[in-house]
C-alpha cells in the first residue's frame, strides 16, 4: 500500500509539473522577446561557463520535502519539468548538484553524483527529469546553498547548461542521530552520577575509619592512665589472701 501511495504521489507531482510548464509556456509566448537581454545563450560566456538556451524552460519540485528542509543521511528526490519551446530537439546529457557554503559560494561542502539520463525533449514538447542526491549523514545541521544543473545539447550539437535550482535549503538532523545523542547523553549522566557516588562512598569510608581509629587510641590511653597509679605499689598480704579466697569461693 505504501509503495502504491508513493507511486500515485509521484504521478500526481509529474502531472502538476506538466500543468505548470504548460502555463509557463503559454505565458512566455505572450511576452515579446528582448534582443538585448543580459543572459548568455548558446555559446560559452566570457568566464567559460556554458549558457542556457532561450528555448528551455524548467521548474523544479521536491515531492517529499516541499519545505526544502532536508534530513541528513536520507535520499532526496527531485522532479524537474523541462519544456522545449524551440524548433530543435534537446538531448539531456547530464544532471548534477552540489551543496555550497552560504557564506562563500565558492566553497563546495558536498558534490553529488552525476546522472546522465540521455533523455530527448523534442521541439515543442515537455518532459519530466528525475534526479536523486544524498546529503552526507555527517553534515552539520544548518543552512546551505543547493545548486542543481542540467546540461543538454540541441540537434546541431550546440551545448547548453541551465541552473534548475540555486537557493538556500536547510539540512536538519536525522531522528536516529537525535536518538543516539540522547542515549549517549543519558549514559554520560548516569556514569557521572555513579562516579560521584563511588568517590563519595570512598571518602565517607575513609573518614569513618579515621574516626574509629582515633576513638580506639583514646580508649587505650584512658585504660593505661587508670593503671598507672598501681605501678610500684605492693598490696597487703591480707588483702591479697582475701582476694585469692574470694576467687576460690567463686570457683
Amino acid at each position: 500500500r505504501a509503495g502504491a501511495a508513493m507511486r500515485s504521489s509521484r504521478v500526481w507531482f509529474a502531472l502538476l509539473l506538466l500543468g505548470l510548464l504548460a502555463f509557463a509556456a503559454a505565458d512566455e509566448a505572450e511576452k515579446e522577446e528582448d534582443d538585448d537581454t543580459d543572459v548568455a545563450y548558446g555559446e560559452e560566456a566570457e568566464d567559460g561557463v556554458l549558457g542556457e538556451s532561450e528555448f528551455a524552460q524548467t521548474i523544479t519540485l521536491f515531492p517529499d520535502f516541499p519545505d526544502k528542509s532536508f534530513t541528513q543521511g536520507e535520499f532526496i528526490d527531485v522532479l524537474c519539468g523541462f519544456t522545449n519551446t524551440g524548433d530543435k530537439s534537446f538531448n539531456i546529457t547530464l544532471i548534477k548538484g552540489s551543496l555550497n557554503s552560504p557564506f562563500d559560494y565558492r566553497m563546495h561542502i558536498q558534490n553529488f553524483s552525476d546522472y546522465s539520463p540521455y533523455t530527448e525533449i523534442k521541439k515543442g514538447d515537455q518532459g519530466t527529469l528525475f534526479y536523486r542526491f544524498y546529503p552526507d549523514p555527517n553534515l552539520e545541521p544548518r543552512d546551505y546553498i543547493l545548486t542543481l544543473l542540467v546540461d543538454y545539447i540541441d540537434a546541431d550539437k550546440e551545448e547548453y547548461r541551465t541552473v534548475i535550482f540555486n537557493s538556500t535549503v536547510e539540512v536538519v538532523e536525522s531522528q536516529s542521530a537525535l536518538d543516539t545523542r540522547t542515549l549517549f547523553g543519558r549514559f554520560l549522566t548516569v556514569s557521572f552520577l555513579g562516579l560521584l557516588g563511588f568517590v563519595g562512598f570512598q571518602l565517607f569510608k575513609r573518614v569513618t575509619k579515621k574516626k574509629g581509629r582515633a576513638a580506639n587510641e583514646a580508649s587505650n590511653k584512658a585504660v593505661r592512665g587508670n593503671d598507672e597509679w598501681l605501678d610500684g605499689v605492693e598490696l597487703p598480704k591480707g588483702d591479697a589472701q582475701r582476694s585469692n579466697s574470694g576467687k576460690k569461693k567463686r570457683t
